[in-house]
């Protein structure tokens, strides 16, 4: 049975995309962002799942325009 986004800890960028409502060029200028949960492994970029909810978190409690 295949992993559901749900069920990730770490999400592909169309996941992470899809996750908050965005297109996959909004998540990649995200990602240039100093702080947001992605990293590298081997070619592929992936975001923590975990630290993309806290991310969230710390944007929406400082209200933050990016």
């Amino acid at each position: 049975m295949a992993k559901t986004a749900n069920d990730k800890i770490a999400l592909s960028v169309a996941e992470a995309a899809e996750l908050l409502g965005l297109s996959r060029p909004s998540v990649y200028r995200l990602m240039r962002c100093e702080g947001f949960p992605c990293f590298k492994l081997g070619t592929r970029t992936l975001i923590s799942r975990s630290g993309l909810e806290e991310w969230v978190r710390r944007q929406a409690e400082r209200g933050a325009v990016i």
